[in-house]
């Protein structure tokens, strides 16, 4: 989901919930309102009825002769003319079709029995307890509409009526109030209130719609830029969305810049990554175990690599036929073997040897490359200061391209105005001109080491790419007196690379190879199956390159040669590293130099 859609729900989200907010106050004040009258209602029934019973348990109590001698007997006529008034459950009757939510009013006597109400059933049976009408009216707004909508429970309001000196009151007014008549009532309120406001709630998600699409029209260009940053892609200069505000304008300007940083940075740490990968690959300890009698049982993948031979081949050899006493790793081992003495990370050449004698008799014997981690750390510092050196060079090369290419027309606009007065300034003019032509394909060439490379990669012949490299080179070396010499181009190791830049990395290390022999020698070109990864070996007998400067010729801009950019075997280290390959330099000071290239086999490619 984009910045620009999330923003755009947020705020018809923040209408929305406000506009219903306001929907349920103002229902809310409804149903209070028709509480509060209802309650009225109920206390002004009460009120009437108590006035009503006294004056009527009074008049027939008068008429009387003798009368009561004492308050109980005068309690007990009261009583009774209440109980014997025919009028008075009319009169309750009538005051019923007054009000629509009390459903029943009752008088009470001693006990709580019922001495008349409008429920004529109702005569002579307890009066029963109820949940006040206040309690209702109390509750908080979304427990009183849901007692209401349900209307299941009656409350009541209850008036006592006594005399002085008596604690049990003479009579007690119950006035019953139906929560289904109040539902009755109020719900279709509520609704007509709901309907009348829903085509204002309707319009006012319009209206914040609206207003947010203007609001955020300018953060479109900006929300798109994220997106692609998000999913890798190139920051294009023109964007169809570009703001009117400057500072949106420059905060999208931003986001560009940083999108192609950000692209050119993960496509360095792919590239990283897979080399680091390759590299741990040959790091793998090669892993023996002899039996008791010094056949191998069993060995890891990795000892193929070693021995450069299949596990199905060197099985049950023994230990002396893959490790000749003759070599100084076979003698180590061999020595250990005899004293029974183990071996502990034993420094041999550049292999490191643990071996181990288990219980049974059996050997484990573990050899891994000592100069592996070497490898890595001088690979990942490599492959770091070029990181640093690309994004310098980068920026760098566009702030000089600018000002380089007005001085380029400045100097052709002094050339039209000077030479015609000054013939004689045409050399230096001349000097100036091929500076700059020269200055600016130096800034190309930054410009195109800095730039991402888009890879077309297939599968392809590493031996048929090699041949053909080979076959341009072969009469210039033949001008020089090189003799070129080739094995195992022709058996077909297939390897999914980019063709032409591998074509590129191949003609740059042949050139260099043929430099470094300018009085003719030897030109020799490797291939062979590593088993996970092709090898291509390519040497020379020219001077070598001493070990103190192997660490530093795949640097950016560093050479050895009078007019080298130093920038032909940084690209070719790139190439190789977006290739998941590796590239390494061999050989002696005064033995000539080998480079050699590392291809990862892909599984299940043909051969």
């Amino acid at each position: 989901m984009s910045l620009r859609l999330r923003l755009l729900l947020l705020m018809i989200g923040m209408v929305a919930a406000l506009s219903l907010l306001m929907l349920g106050i103002q229902l809310n004040s409804l149903i209070s309102v028709w509480l509060a009258h209802t309650a009225e209602r109920a206390a002004s029934t009460a009120q009437f009825v108590k006035s009503y019973v006294m004056e009527r348990a009074q008049e027939r109590a008068g008429n009387v002769q003798p009368p009561p001698a004492d308050l109980s007997s005068q309690i007990r006529l009261w009583r009774a003319a209440i109980a014997e008034d025919s009028e008075l459950p009319d009169l309750l009757s009538a005051t019923l079709t007054q009000t629509r939510s009390i459903v029943e009013i009752s008088v009470s006597g001693e006990r709580g029995r019922v001495l008349a109400s409008s429920n004529p059933d109702r005569k002579g049976k307890l009066i029963g307890g109820m949940l006040p009408l206040r309690s209702l009216v109390e509750l908080n707004a979304v427990d009183r509409f849901l007692q209401v909508l349900r209307g299941q429970m009656d409350y009541e309001n209850r008036v006592d009526l006594g005399v002085p000196g008596q604690k049990e009151p003479v009579f007690t007014i119950q006035v019953l109030v139906s929560s289904a008549l109040l539902r009755d009532a109020i719900v279709p309120e509520v609704f007509h209130t709901a309907y009348a406001s829903l085509p204002l709630f309707v319009f006012s998600i319009l209206i914040a719609w609206v207003a947010a699409q203007l609001a955020l029209r300018p953060l479109a260009g900006i929300s798109q830029t994220i997106d692609q940053i998000t999913r890798g892609e190139s920051m294009s200069d023109h964007h169809p969305h570009i703001s009117s505000t400057r500072e949106l304008a420059a905060v999208q300007e931003k986001l560009r810049f940083l999108g192609e940083q950000f692209r050119g940075a993960q496509m360095g740490a792919t590239q990283l990554r897979g080399s680091v990968e390759r590299l741990l690959e040959r790091l793998e300890e090669a892993i023996f175990l002899f039996d008791a009698s010094g056949r191998l049982i069993v060995c890891g993948e990795p000892v193929e690599r070693l021995l450069n031979m299949k596990r199905a081949d060197i099985t049950r050899r023994k230990i002396e036929e893959l490790f000749p006493g003759t070599t100084p790793v076979g003698a180590a081992i061999a020595s250990a073997v005899v004293e029974r003495h183990p071996l502990r990370d034993a420094q041999i050449g550049r292999f490191m040897l643990n071996l181990d004698f288990l219980p049974d008799g059996a050997l484990l014997l573990r050899i891994r490359d000592a100069e592996g981690r070497q490898l890595v750390e001088k690979q990942l510092s490599l492959s770091t200061r070029l990181a640093a050196i690309n994004r310098l060079t980068g920026g760098v090369a566009h702030e000089i391209k600018n000002p380089l290419n007005s001085i380029a027309l400045r100097l052709e606009l002094l050339r039209s105005r000077v030479l015609p007065e000054v013939p004689e300034a045409n050399g230096e003019i001349e000097v100036i001109a091929q500076e700059i032509t020269r200055l600016d394909r130096v800034v190309r060439t930054f410009l195109d080491f800095t730039r991402p490379l888009e890879m077309r990669t297939r599968e392809c012949d590493l031996g048929g790419l090699a041949a053909e490299s080979l076959e341009l080179v072969r009469p210039q070396a033949e001008m020089c007196g090189i003799q070129v010499e080739s094995s195992g181009l022709d058996t077909p190791i297939v390897v999914r690379v980019d063709d032409d830049l591998i074509k590129q990395v191949l003609m740059n290390l042949l050139s260099n190879a043929m430099e470094a022999m300018p009085e003719g020698g030897h030109l020799q070109v490797n291939l062979r199956n590593g088993g996970r990864e092709a090898i291509l070996d390519i040497s020379d007998t020219g001077p070598g390159i001493p070990p103190e400067m192997r660490e530093k010729i795949f640097q950016l801009y560093y050479t050895t040669k009078e007019k080298g950019t130093g920038i032909g075997l940084a690209m070719a280290f790139r190439a190789m590293q977006m290739h998941d390959g590796g590239i390494e330099v061999g050989g002696g000071e005064g033995r000539g130099s080998t480079f050699r290239l590392r291809f990862p086999i892909e599984d299940g490619a043909s051969a």
